[in-house]
């Protein structure tokens, strides 16, 4: 240290405090990054590496950005997952005695975001904190750009990494022993794309968390609150509200109280069914091509956020979404209403990003006139509502807030387009204040002032070539030639002498001098102070702002159920007590926008727990089985968001969850096959389903060998159909559709294909009844695979099929004999050989077999099944 220059060892000390952050140390107009954080800032952002004191024998690496563009280099950094610590200078550089003092004024976090350019305006930014307690979890979130500040509590772990996956948190905040522990990874997978931080132990304190949340939010005691019953809450809530107040200070806007939710109030989608029906984003990561891409015509980025937050949330209360179905339905019919506020909703700024920002010191003049302008167009919402009569609408037109007293104040005092930043001036408009416009006047008028002042001057004294000039030296000064001097007056002051003139100052320009030099800088000291005033004044009216954005985002939302429903031909489904899936001309809401050229064929579909609770769905590959069952899931989603659906009708009963097992792919990084994964989904769907909820199935077994695959798939269905949940279950098993004799409420389809001369045509349209069609070889001939290789797979096709039409009826024989216990202990020893045979014949692989070798397999099975 002592090897140091003050300033370095200053940088140091602060460098110090935080260790894991990359520090912009502030240096006049820049912000310098040294040793580690020079290198990373310079590779991530891109910019020139240098270093200081090159001379030196270890010169110290170093980078800089200019304080004004300092944002967006900010935003690159967080992107990368990077924390940065924003250290300012307290004083006046040249006010300063030695060293000028430093301090660090905010520390920014993946999660912890306010400036709008650093974040996406359509979702939330969401900082996240879990708490064990007790073999329980307590999960909380906040999204300081909005407010947003919400808690709940989970009994297993794999309950909370769900709701982790919903929440989607770009931080995370655990307990820093924790961040090596076997569970951390599991939080991982469910959040990849969040950063894990640690903090320190001695903060998950119990009573301190509670102190905390008391003291930051004025209140006595936390026994009226949903929280004070549920420790894991207060620790969560405690933890995250104190890493807060320690990143933001001076900056964190004002937090509205842990709102409890539980998650019993709405349908579950966990983790698996939301990646595998793309409900919020597409497999290759995109928002274009899932649910949410499809369904989102909002106008504002608050709507799109709370069109998320009712995709994550889907409904149980039939009355309430009655109620979002009525709005929906009205907006669909009045198309002038519509257009009116979908015009009006396109012109709302984000009105709660706007006040959170206009709340902390590091609000901008625009930030200020976007809420001016937004102002305007609330009247313009409240006024196409006027005629609205749904429930929903009313109650948001009445709590439509227009601010005409502060919008007119705004307009009183801001320009029509401010500057970016408060510092470039030319924020206040002419008339709002007195004393600003005489300032202005006084800077503006200068010249004319001093050519009004030089005819005054030379008519009072006679001098006809007297000049007022100005130097940076002298100032302000009046000049008189040699010849002329006799004719000075004696007010005049020396000020220069020249070869062949003397230059003078009056008591009026001296005082007009004064003004002037100091007009500049008491201007903008003067507009400074008036804009923190229009800043404080707007934040006064917080609540107010906030309660109006909730207005504003729920009528978006139901503007764009009214849109999509108008321009797609959906229908408003009619909802039942009891557990059923009725559907007329259903059709995939996704598939069928990509499909508009060729066109989407809908399909019925019906499911009651009183009667067929159980489908399977038999039918080649490509046929069109995995797009209907999605389909169907998709729909009970948008009906219970309250949305209308894609289908002529619709009659539905409220589900309580909703599973998916579609699709499978390798897990290698977490040790695990397609066959586990597939297992795992399944073996969660079996703990967890219950008879109110609808469950899809893709071809489960198929990771395995085809007899224990078809064993799987068969004990599979009979618990799913004990169980008693809504059921469709797609398969290549068509040996399954036996279940249909022996199970009453379990229903066989097939989804249709026309042969013809050998060519296959998919009609994809579910037929009654099962099908014992692959067409395994013809889809391979339209995937390209050369003829020779397909008239081989005929042959070997051929004589497989004879072998194992002979095994699967003894196989299903001995597992129809399971049925019954006696039965089933007879047929073990016959059932162990015939699985060795299948397990022999599972390990064949016709498509690399010749036709010889292939009929010399068969009959050495053939011996084997004699034996």
């Amino acid at each position: 240290m002592s090897s140091q220059t003050p300033l370095m060892n200053q940088y140091l000390r602060v460098k110090r405090e935080y260790p894991d952050a990359i520090l912009l140390f502030r240096l006049g107009d820049f912000y310098e990054m040294f040793y580690d954080d020079a290198k990373t800032a310079s590779e991530i952002l891109g910019i020139a590496l240098t270093s200081r004191d090159r001379s030196k024998k270890n010169p110290v690496p170093l980078c800089g950005v200019p304080f004004h563009s300092a944002e967006s280099h900010i935003s690159k950094l967080l992107a990368s997952g990077k924390k940065v610590a924003v250290c300012e200078q307290m004083g006046d550089p040249k006010q300063a005695r030695g060293i000028v003092d430093r301090k660090v004024v905010r520390v920014l976090t993946p999660g912890v975001v306010l400036d709008s350019e650093n974040l996406e305006g359509k979702s939330n930014n969401f900082l996240a904190c879990v708490a064990e307690e007790e073999r329980s979890f307590g999960l909380s979130f906040c999204d300081i750009s909005t407010g947003e500040f919400r808690t709940s509590f989970f009994h297993s772990r794999e309950d909370l990494l769900s709701e982790l996956a919903h929440v989607d948190p770009k931080e995370i905040l655990v307990p820093d022993q924790d961040t090596d522990s076997p569970w951390l990874k599991s939080l991982l997978d469910s959040t990849p794309r969040a950063l894990v931080t640690g903090v320190d132990s001695w903060k998950w304190e119990l009573e301190r968390c509670a102190e905390t949340l008391k003291d930051g939010f004025a209140v006595l005691t936390l026994e009226a609150t949903e929280i004070e019953k549920r420790p894991g809450c207060v620790l969560a809530c405690g933890v995250l509200f104190d890493y807060l107040r320690e990143t933001q200070r001076d900056f964190l806007p004002q937090i509205e109280f842990p709102r409890y939710y539980d998650t019993v109030d709405y349908m579950k989608i966990d983790e698996w069914t939301a990646r595998n029906l793309e409900i919020r984003s597409s497999t290759d990561g995109s928002v274009k091509h899932s649910l949410l891409g499809v369904m989102d015509e909002t106008r504002s980025p608050m709507g799109a956020r709370l069109l998320r937050r009712f995709m994550s949330y889907p409904l149980l209360d039939v009355e309430e979404i009655r109620k979002r179905q009525e709005a929906a339905a009205e907006l669909l019919e009045n198309l002038s209403a519509r257009e009116d506020l979908t015009e009006a909703l396109r012109h709302v700024g984000d009105l709660e990003r706007l006040i959170h920002r206009i709340e902390t010191p590091s609000a901008r003049p625009r930030d200020l006139a976007s809420l001016r302008d937004s102002s305007f167009y609330m009247e313009k919402l409240r006024d196409a509502m006027w005629d609205l009569r749904s429930e929903a609408l009313v109650s948001l037109r009445d709590r439509m807030d227009d601010f005409r007293d502060l919008r007119s104040y705004l307009e009183g005092a801001l320009v029509e387009t401010p500057p970016v930043f408060a510092r470039e001036g030319g924020i206040i408009k002419e008339g709002f204040s007195p004393e600003l416009d005489r300032l202005r006047k006084i800077q503006s008028d200068g010249r004319k002032w001093i050519s009004e002042l030089e005819g005054r001057e030379r008519e009072r004294t006679g001098i006809a070539n007297l000049k007022i000039g100005y130097n940076r030296v002298f100032g302000y000064y009046i000049e008189v030639t040699n010849s002329k001097l006799s004719l000075v007056p004696e007010d005049y002051s020396r000020r220069q002498t020249l070869a062949g003139s003397e230059r003078f100052i009056s008591p009026e320009l001296k005082e007009y001098e004064e003004q002037i030099l100091t007009a500049a800088e008491r201007i903008a000291e003067l507009e400074a102070s008036l804009f923190e005033g229009v800043r404080a004044r707007a934040a006064a009216e917080a609540k107010r702002i906030k309660a109006a954005a909730a207005v504003v985002a729920e009528t978006d939302v139901f503007c764009s159920m009214g849109e999509i429903a108008s321009r797609y031909g959906y229908c408003r489904p009619e909802f039942v007590s009891n557990p059923t899936v009725e559907l007329r001309d259903s059709r995939h809401p996704v598939v069928e926008r990509i499909s508009l050229e060729k066109g989407f064929v809908p399909n019925d579909i019906t499911l009651d727990s009183e009667g067929d609770r159980f489908m399977i769905i038999t039918g080649p590959n490509m046929s069109g089985k995995s797009t209907l069952i999605r389909q169907v899931a998709l729909i009970s989603l948008m009906a219970q968001m309250g949305s209308f659906v894609p289908a002529r009708a619709a009659r539905l009963g409220a589900v309580d969850r909703i599973f998916s097992r579609v699709g499978a792919s390798d897990n290698l990084t977490a040790g695990r096959s397609t066959f586990m994964v597939e297992m795992v989904e399944t073996a969660h769907i079996l703990q967890n389903a219950t008879p109110r909820s609808l469950v899809i199935l893709d071809e489960i077994g198929r990771g395995t060998s085809t007899f224990d695959g078809m064993s799987i798939a068969w004990a599979v269905s009979e618990y799913l159909y004990d169980l008693g949940p809504l059921t469709l279950f797609a398969t290549h098993y068509h040996e399954l559709s036996n279940l249909a004799d022996v199970k009453p409420g379990i229903a066989n389809s097939n989804v249709s294909v026309k042969e013809e001369g050998g060519e296959i045509l998919f009609l994809r349209k579910l037929l009654p009844g099962a099908t014992s069609h692959s067409y395994g070889i013809q889809v391979a001939r339209l995937a390209g695979v050369p003829p020779k290789v397909l008239a081989s797979a005929r042959k070997v096709l051929f004589s497989l099929e004879k072998l194992k039409a002979s095994l699967s009826q003894s196989m299903l024989g001995g597992q129809l004999l399971l049925f019954d216990e006696e039965a089933g202990k007879e047929s073990e020893a016959a059932y162990r050989k015939e699985e060795l045979l299948a397990e022999d014949l599972a390990t064949l692989d016709p498509m690399n077999m010749t036709p010889m070798e292939a009929l010399e397999k068969l009959v050495e099975l053939s011996e084997k099944a004699k034996k």
